[in-house]
């Protein structure tokens, strides 16, 4: 599969190395590409680095891995590009970062993060993933044998587009929960049941069930 990753840093890097390493045609990108040639060569000749617009123009699927403060600025850049596509969004709102923009979503219990990726990119199929765990967790964790995984919720509107997910995480040696739609994600996000807590697919069930 190619695979277009906008944003390489700490998870669509380390996200992006994995898929490499699994066999996928990864393109990395940032607004300075010129700086990913240690990333490319770290990912192997399945790899390249392009502009943010390359990446969602070439990827059958399309990471977002971006400050939440960007994700409109970002959409109005390259919407375009991903209609009909599967898009994963690892994005958190934070607002001592991302100021306003999050801040509502943060203060607004009715609201969640991703419907702002799901606004912005409308004839994109979302899937909110990969935004609970570390970026260390994500590098060390992977390829683990079954048995040993661990285990990573994800969220969207689409069942073809979560099972698209869900086999990219298997491949590189995690479990899947799904969680349900973007309306049911506010367990991922930041300081809620599942974020940056390590888990197995076992004990995500059991917490989950135990809400």
């Amino acid at each position: 599969m190619n695979i277009g990753i906008i944003g390489s840093g700490h998870i669509g890097g380390n996200f992006g190395l994995h898929l490499a390493k699994a066999g996928h045609q990864v393109m990395f990108s940032s607004r300075h590409p010129e700086q990913l040639a240690d990333l490319v060569r770290q990912a192997g000749s399945n790899a390249q680095a392009g502009t943010i617009a390359q990446a969602a123009d070439s990827g059958s699927l399309v990471v977002l891995s971006i400050p939440y403060g960007k994700i409109p600025e970002v959409a109005e850049q390259v919407g375009t590009f991903v209609h009909g596509k599967t898009l994963i969004d690892t994005c958190n709102a934070y607002p001592q970062r991302d100021g306003e923009i999050a801040e509502r979503v943060r203060q607004n219990p009715d609201l969640r993060e991703t419907q702002l990726t799901v606004d912005s990119f409308p004839m994109a199929s979302v899937v909110k993933a990969l935004n609970t765990i570390y970026f260390v967790n994500l590098r060390d964790y992977a390829f683990r044998p079954e048995g040993s995984r661990y285990a990573l919720p994800i969220a969207g509107n689409r069942e073809t587009a979560k099972k698209e997910v869900t086999d990219l995480l298997h491949e590189i040696g995690f479990d899947v929960l799904d969680v349900g739609s973007i309306a049911d994600s506010k367990v991922m996000e930041v300081d809620q049941l599942f974020y940056n807590k390590p888990m197995s697919l076992q004990e995500m069930q059991k917490a989950a069930g135990s809400r």
